[in-house]
């Protein structure tokens, strides 16, 4: 029975032995490498609808491009958020605020298709750093349970 991961993962036991770890530590690494890949596509994905959203909005409320700066990058595209930022700042471009252009009801309706997109592009496993990988590894009694764990981070990267 293996001490640890590293016993496990190791490339010099006995081929005689049923080894082969240097194989599951190198697709162990492939799929950590696929994962970070993959929130990394994500994370631009995201990105770009997020400046899609605001460069939308900051037409439809009159927004001048130097004001971008200003926008809290924490904050939702819409219109109340336009609405709050011109109130806030509009004296740098010498605007007044404007009530929200969209009812409320497509405004639920935009933010409730905008959340459903969002979870669409969400991996169903939470990424984890590489030591919560390894801690998470490290509980498997047997080589079996290994596999498993590593079938799973296969089905759920693909």
């Amino acid at each position: 029975m293996p001490d640890g991961l590293d016993d496990l993962l190791d490339d010099s036991s006995d081929p005689g032995q049923g080894g082969g770890g240097g194989q599951l530590r190198k697709q162990l690494e492939q799929v950590l490498a696929q994962n970070k890949a993959l929130q990394e596509q994500l994370a631009k994905q995201q990105a770009s609808e997020r400046a899609r959203a605001v460069d939308g909005l900051f037409a439809k409320h009159g927004i001048p491009e130097l004001a971008r700066d200003f926008f809290p990058s924490d904050t939702d595209p819409t219109d109340e958020a336009a609405t709050s930022f011109v109130e806030k700042y509009g004296q740098l471009w010498g605007a007044t605020a404007a009530p929200a252009a969209t009812p409320p009801a497509d405004q639920a309706a935009a933010q409730a298709a905008q959340s459903y997109v969002s979870q669409a592009h969400t991996p169903p496993l939470a990424p984890m750093s590489e030591e919560q990988y390894a801690a998470k590894f490290a509980e498997a009694k047997t080589k079996d349970e290994f596999l498993k764990m590593l079938a799973e981070l296969t089905a759920a990267g693909a």
